[in-house]
């Protein structure tokens, strides 16, 4: 994946071929200072280092898939809006009205520049994206004037498209795709989780590492992260195999409940009552569980 430490790829032309659609993305991104203020009690003074590096390795994707001439970054940031003015990312100011009137001011930034070309705002916080999965999701959107495709709950979006004779109407925040689906946007259920997985808690960032995280996030989390989970031993208390949901007991006395996204993104299949595990902890949220290995310098996986 492109590295914003990595100028060829920038300052590249939108990365449409004769004949083929054109899309502008707008990605509104949170000064990062203050950005994933539910991350803050659990990663302190880290949050600012972490919440750039996210916003650096979805930024970097959508460069790679559209190229940087089609890519609009909406931020109060001032580091982030020079390190991006130098690698040809547009870059728009954020009035701090909002996400929805962030995403707005980008699309303005879009109709003023003219020209044949469609619209898409995505959101910053996807540090598992690629270039493929963002280029397989707008190219799902071609068929359609207006359409989107929704966060791994269901529930958010992620990425919502529009088209170039009528622009998009954002309806980010809580309970978005129900709203964006009123306006008449088609619903893409797309089989891309790294898309679809949007980081706002340590549970959320430990599923995007279980996905695969972008080279930024992915540096971060190898230096600060035994800061922020940690690893602990547990034995199996309740298991429902039908909906991969149970729980487990902490040496330390405390049960504890894991969500069927947490033993799935674990790889796992099935697990019997009474079985040692080492399972990943992000605060009290169980976030990955692990089998122990057996016998001196056996890993654990």
């Amino acid at each position: 994946m492109t590295d914003l430490t990595s100028p060829p790829p920038f300052g590249t032309p939108c990365a449409a071929a004769p004949g083929q659609t054109r899309w502008h993305v707008v990605i509104p991104v949170k000064d990062t200072r203050y950005g994933k203020s539910r991350l803050a009690r659990a990663t302190g003074a880290d949050r600012a280092v972490l919440s750039r590096a996210v916003a650096d390795d979805t930024i970097a994707a959508a460069v790679e898939a559209v190229g940087s001439a089609c890519v609009v970054v909406v931020t109060s940031d001032a580091a982030l809006t020079a390190d991006l003015a130098g690698v040809g990312v547009h870059v728009v100011a954020d009035l701090g009205t909002g996400l929805n009137p962030a995403i707005e001011a980008g699309l303005r930034r879009l109709s003023e520049r003219g020209g044949p070309t469609r619209p898409a705002a995505l959101l910053g916080d996807l540090p598992s994206l690629t270039a493929a999965d963002l280029r397989a999701a707008l190219a799902a959107a071609v068929p359609h004037d207006q359409s989107f495709v929704p966060d791994a709950d269901g529930i958010g979006t992620v990425l919502r498209c529009g088209s170039a004779a009528s622009g998009l109407q954002p309806r980010f925040g809580p309970h978005s795709a129900a709203r964006h689906a009123a306006d008449g946007a088609l619903r893409l259920d797309l089989d891309l989780p790294r898309l679809r997985t949007d980081v706002d808690d340590l549970a959320s960032l430990a599923a995007a590492s279980n996905l695969g995280l972008g080279p930024r996030t992915s540096r971060v989390v190898e230096q600060l992260g035994s800061g922020w989970m940690r690893d602990m031993q547990a034995s199996v208390h309740t298991f429902d195999p039908e909906h991969h949901t149970g729980s487990v007991l902490l040496d330390d006395g405390r049960q504890v409940s894991f969500t069927a996204a947490a033993f799935e993104g674990s790889g796992l299949r099935l697990v019997r009552l009474g079985q040692r595990l080492t399972v990943e902890m992000a605060g009290e949220v169980v976030v990955w569980l692990g089998i122990v290995g057996i016998g001196p310098d056996q890993p654990i996986r």
